[in-house]
């Protein structure tokens, strides 16, 4: 049996009566109840003190109570008597109400059955000379012209009664059923009458005057639920086959299609859904249940629990009332003793959650709130999502359930503010910040910067990675707190090494603006594009003590693929890994701060700091060099031994670019090539010491191409010692024939050859002269006649040019005196025209120093020799006007 309503007391119920809700399954003990009690008011109470019910019946509208004073109540749903019936004598035991609301029947042992109409002024009696026990009314009473009652009670008989029989007992009634004992109930539905008597339950159909088996509550149209002692059954009207029904039996028969019986008596029975309700008396109660009593004030329950009677009644003092309506929640079950009525009504959701967290089931409490969706809100003070919550939390905290608490917040929680920092501050109290770490809002709601700081020094004294991590996932603004860069930088004096907590520092320092440190733990972190820090924001001050510290920052954007620098600018040849990356550490972006910016980055400043690194003091400088080779010239001395340790192949482009050696230094330069065994810089540097005799046997003796050297220094003293050295070496002798080409005389080498001295290849040596010096005469006749004819054309364009005629007209000015030229009185004789076009009056022209403008007086410094002057064979002008005008134009200064 299930169980479905647990038990309640009262001091003025019966011992022994039990209203439950039942089904076929067991449940466990535990289980959550269906139905919520809450005792009738009204006038209900004053009326029960002088006199007890005796039976009740229950419409949407109103409720009908029947005592065992013969009194017919009428109360609205509160329980408010609104209208009263004196109309027996003697104990009501049945009441029906048509299901219009409008008539009231009656049964009463004084033998009658009353009708009365609740709207009207009418009132129908039956009057059956013996105790009645039961009545009903047709479906839809009040409508119908036929009027039909049944009745039952001690007379033993079911008697049917319509309209035209109810002017007088002594008209013709129907009697359905009768000589088996006392009638205690019957029930009205549709076609079917179902009564109860000492022999079993039988049911009559109207429609065909057909008795069958079946039950006391309809739960559909042929399904009907009757409980009788300690039975409950189902009984289901079903049709016969068409063989039955021609072989004599009726067309309909009822099929018991579940039963089981019950630990008490059935008072009374409805449902509610799928469930039954039962109204059960208990004759031997266990006082081990679990019961509570219903109290007078409406306060919280600690346990929903249906009632129980605890006076001497019998199980037929009780009834069962239910009110069928469309919505199970607005179902009401009516508990009827003698001395009191209880109402019950399918529990909600606020009883729900309220049994879920009485039994602290707080998880299953929240689930059931959030399902219900905004439109819930909660009643009852203990059904509260957030009070629900923290309940909830407080329970998974004690039980060490962290993980699970934290993972609630956000549901719990929500926006309040206040109640994260206090939730916050409970995981803190428990030292288990960082599961609640993920959970923690950074907007909407924003918390005090004192809970962020607690949990970020939470982490900086116990857990770095997970404060790095952090105070990466949080907005910059949560971090901008002068006490946490303090601690920061507190705990990073302490582990200097620590790259979690450079990175975090760096962050911080960033959202404090607090750019000066935070490029320092940029660079140790080695955060990409930190170097933009030191233009943004002017920091050269900074990196100048922090000369290593930026070029070991480059070091690794380089080996890390960060720079991208094209082996092009690393020069030629075949250069090892090793070159490669020093070269490259030259074009590093931190390096190249310190070569573009010498103004505020001194060279000298920046080669103190790199004395204990000379790799990168060579790449520092070399870089400087690059740029201009004048810049760091006092530290070229040094650069000789960085270039022979670290970049070879470049010491010889320096030796011969650089120009700031002193006396002192060539030979200091040649001690630290001699000791690295640098022969060609070696050579260089003897013959840029003026010792070329030495650098030429050295080249002969270490490189061979002693013949290069020799045109290189051009020195004659140089070709002699050569030639010298190589009139009894053959294998010279041919070199020196094949590569002399323009610098010394063949003539001259072929003459000092010794008589008798075998040289092989000599005849192709003298051939390859000869021929070389072909070609050489080929070549400038060649130019030669190229010359002339360069020189004919243009003299044969300056003599068109010089032949063109210049023109002037009326209005024509001297550009000295500004007079017309044009007007009698002046010859053309007298005019003199430059081939910039000015014209002058000659005698205008012998008036001014030829150095001057005409105009302003000003010392030109130049001359302009005149393209075109227009004067007859002995003219009169002066020869110092004929030499100024021969050399220049006062006006334009331009050289034809």
């Amino acid at each position: 049996m299930k169980t479905l309503l647990d038990i309640f007391n009262s001091n003025l119920l019966c011992a022994g009566s039990v209203i439950c809700c039942v089904s076929c399954q067991n449940l466990e003990e535990d289980e959550e109840p269906k139905l919520k009690y809450a005792r009738l008011k009204g006038t209900l109470g004053e009326m029960l003190k002088k006199d007890n019910v005796s039976s009740f019946a229950v419409s949407d509208r109103f409720l009908a109570l029947g005592t065992h004073g013969g009194i017919v109540h009428i109360l609205d749903i509160n329980g408010n008597d609104t209208r009263r019936f004196e109309c027996h004598s003697a104990t009501v035991h049945e009441l029906c109400i048509d299901n219009t609301g409008e008539y009231v029947a009656s049964a009463s042992d004084d033998g009658k059955v009353v009708i009365n109409n609740l709207y009207a002024n009418e009132t129908q009696v039956l009057n059956y000379k013996r105790p009645v026990r039961a009545v009903a009314l047709e479906q839809d009473y009040s409508k119908r012209q036929s009027r039909q009652v049944v009745s039952g009670g001690m007379s033993e008989s079911v008697c049917f009664v319509h309209k035209s029989m109810l002017v007088s007992l002594g008209t013709r009634e129907v009697v359905l059923d009768s000589g088996e004992g006392p009638n205690y109930t019957v029930k009205w539905r549709q076609n079917y009458i179902a009564w109860a008597n000492e022999a079993g339950v039988k049911i009559y159909d109207v429609s065909s005057r057909d008795l069958f088996r079946c039950n006391l509550c309809w739960r559909t149209d042929t399904t009907l639920l009757f409980g009788w002692a300690d039975s409950v059954k189902v009984g289901m009207i079903k049709e016969r086959s068409k063989i039955d029904v021609a072989s004599g039996l009726p067309s309909k028969y009822v099929e018991i299609t579940a039963q089981f019986r019950t630990d008490y008596s059935v008072s009374g029975i409805a449902l509610l859904v799928e469930d039954f309700v039962i109204l059960a008396y208990l004759t031997d109660f266990d006082d081990s249940q679990n019961v509570d009593s219903l109290p007078d004030a409406p306060v919280a329950r600690k346990k929903a629990k249906p009632p129980e009677i605890h006076l001497h009644y019998q199980a037929n003092d009780y009834h069962l009332q239910s009110l069928d309506t469309e919505s199970p929640n607005d179902a009401a079950f009516y508990v009827v003793s003698p001395k009191d009525i209880v109402v019950a009504r399918p529990r909600d959701l606020d009883d729900h959650i309220e049994w879920l967290v009485e039994r602290r089931q707080y998880e299953q409490a929240l689930l059931a709130a959030e399902e219900a969706g905004k439109a819930y809100a909660g009643r009852l003070q203990v059904a509260n999502i957030l009070e629900i919550g923290q309940k909830y939390l407080t329970t998974l905290i004690e039980e060490g359930r962290f993980s699970d608490a934290a993972a609630l917040c956000p549901k719990i929680l929500r926006t309040d503010a206040t109640l994260w920092e206090h939730w916050i501050f409970v995981f803190a109290r428990q030292k288990e910040v960082k599961t609640i770490k993920s959970f923690i809002p950074t907007d909407n709601p924003r918390l005090s910067i004192t809970v962020y700081n607690m949990v970020l020094a939470c982490f900086l004294n116990s857990d770095h990675e997970t404060f790095l991590e952090t105070v990466k996932e949080w907005p910059p603004e949560l971090l901008i707190s002068k006490d946490l860069t303090d601690e920061t930088e507190k705990a990073l004096s302490k582990q200097p090494n620590s790259p979690l907590l450079v990175e975090a520092a760096y962050e911080i320092n960033v959202a404090n603006k607090q750019y000066n440190l935070a490029l320092i733990h940029g660079l140790k972190s080695r955060k990409p594009n930190i170097l933009n820090f030191v233009k943004l924001h002017k920091l050269y001050s900074v990196i100048q003590n922090h000369v290593s510290l930026v070029i070991e920052y480059d070091e690794h954007m380089i080996d890390h693929g960060y720079y991208k620098i094209k082996l092009e600018k690393l020069g030629d040849g075949d250069l090892d890994d090793t070159l490669i990356r020093i070269r490259k550490l030259g074009f590093g972006r931190g390096l190249q701060i310190f070569v573009s910016n010498t103004d505020m980055l001194p060279v000298v400043t920046t080669v103190k700091q790199l004395v204990d690194y000379p790799r990168w003091l060579h790449v520092f400088l070399d870089a400087v060099f690059r740029k201009d080779p004048h810049e760091a010239a006092q530290f070229h001395p040094l650069q000789v031994a960085l270039y022979a340790e670290y970049d070879y192949p470049a010491l010889s482009n320096f030796l011969r670019v650089s120009t700031f050696y002193k006396l002192d230094d060539v030979p200091n330069a040649y001690n630290i090539c001699e000791i690295c065994d640098l022969v060609p810089e070696m050579v260089y540097l003897l013959g840029k010491m003026g010792n070329n005799r030495r650098a030429l046997y050295m080249i002969i003796e270490r490189l061979g191409d002693a013949i290069d050297f020799a045109k290189e220094q051009n020195d004659e003293d140089l070709w002699e010692d050569l030639i010298k050295y190589s009139m009894d070496k053959p294998k010279f002798i041919i070199g020196l024939l094949e590569n002399l080409g323009s610098h010394i005389d063949p003539i001259r080498l072929i003459k000092r050859i010794p008589n008798n001295l075998e040289i092989p290849g000599l005849r192709s040596a003298l051939i390859k002269i000869m021929t070389d010096y072909g070609i050489q005469l080929s070549l400038r006749e060649g130019c030669e006649k190229i010359l002339i004819s360069a020189t004919v054309e243009l003299l044969e364009n300056l003599y068109r040019a010089q032949k063109r005629g210049l023109s002037f007209s009326d209005g024509t000015l001297c550009a000295i005196c500004e007079d017309h030229l044009t007007h009698e009185g002046i010859n053309l004789t007298s005019r003199l025209i430059f081939f910039c076009r000015h014209v002058f009056q000659r005698d205008m022209l012998a008036c001014f120093d030829g150095r001057q403008d005409p105009r302003n007086g000003e010392d030109t410094g130049k001359l302009s020799i005149p393209v075109n002057l227009n004067w007859r064979r002995g003219d009169t002008l002066s020869r110092e006007v004929k030499k100024k005008a021969a050399h220049m134009c006062p006006i334009c200064r331009n050289v034809a």
